[in-house]
């Protein structure tokens, strides 16, 4: 095998799983699998370069696809308890919603002097949140935010579509105010499941204040937020309230997006709003002459 991946290496080929899978296909024990596995780890290293990396990556990744967390550990343990590979074990195991062992993995690697990443937990925490594990989900938030200081737009996205998806409106809003007071920029994203959540919730007025707040505490995302509602307001049938929407945008001087400002021009001329079709023509134009 030496001499083949050293080739490999010259030509920056990577290894993938297949090429560890005559181990599953020869039906071997676990004591004749990790045997092989050692001597296959010795040749990686000894070739080192692409090989050597990716190599070692697939190993992992195959046993851990295939349910062999046990050998997956073994070669991790052989190689260097790297943070990214332990993170291919946790990915698997949310995969499957067995949250109770991505956390339980988490644990373990503190414990055996793994310095985690922000990887590490934000796929525990959606994975306790997917099964509603909140309190436990909080607990490890509250311990990324001790070992890093600020959590990132992820983690907290994660939270807030959580929350959104119960219904759980307020705290989802105190929690986005929680974001902004910290530094943390909220995405668009973020903004779009508050307001739709809203809108499932059939809380037109709170979905419209949020929006018209947003032009003081996040402009950046004002023009996204205020077309979404447009358009959320248009799909419901309420041609009138969108075309208020897009002209309350432009009082502010913000921008609507093509999309919808096109969608609502279009619904106005099919409903024969001539005037109210040619006045917001009009005012969008003088947007693009700027």
């Amino acid at each position: 095998m030496v001499p083949i991946l050293t080739e490999f290496k010259l030509k920056r080929i990577c290894l993938g799983q297949r090429a560890f899978g005559f181990l599953q296909d020869l039906s071997l024990d676990k004591a004749s699998i990790m045997e092989s596995t050692k001597k296959i780890l010795d040749v990686l290293n000894e070739v080192g370069g692409s090989c050597q990396s990716s190599g070692v990556w697939s190993l992992i990744e195959m046993f851990t696809v295939s349910g062999s967390f046990d050998i997956a550990e073994f070669v991790i343990g052989e190689v260097g308890r790297k943070v990214n590979h332990y993170n291919i074990l946790i990915r698997e195991f949310c995969r499957r919603k067995d949250s109770e062992s991505a956390w339980k993995l988490l644990k373990e690697m503190k414990q055996n002097g793994c310095e985690l990443n922000k990887t590490s937990y934000n796929m525990v925490i959606s994975c306790l949140c997917t099964n509603e594990k909140i309190a436990e989900a909080i607990q490890i938030f509250q311990a990324m935010e001790k070992d890093y200081g600020l959590s990132d737009v992820s983690t907290c996205g994660i939270f807030i579509h959580f929350l959104c998806k119960h219904g759980q409106l307020v705290l989802a809003s105190e929690f986005l105010d929680k974001m902004i007071m910290k530094g943390i920029e909220p995405c668009i994203a973020i903004n779009a499941a508050i307001i739709k959540a809203y809108f499932r919730s059939e809380k037109y007025e709170e979905a419209h204040k949020f929006v018209v707040d947003s032009v003081t505490k996040q402009r950046y995302s004002s023009n996204e937020n205020y077309s979404l509602l447009a358009s959320l307001h248009l799909k419901k049938g309420n041609v009138l309230l969108a075309l208020k929407i897009l002209h309350e945008m432009m009082d502010k001087g913000l921008k609507p997006n093509f999309r919808v400002y096109m969608a609502v021009s279009n619904r106005l001329e099919k409903f024969n709003r001539k005037e109210m079709q040619s006045e917001l023509t009009s005012r969008y134009s003088g947007f693009i002459k700027k």
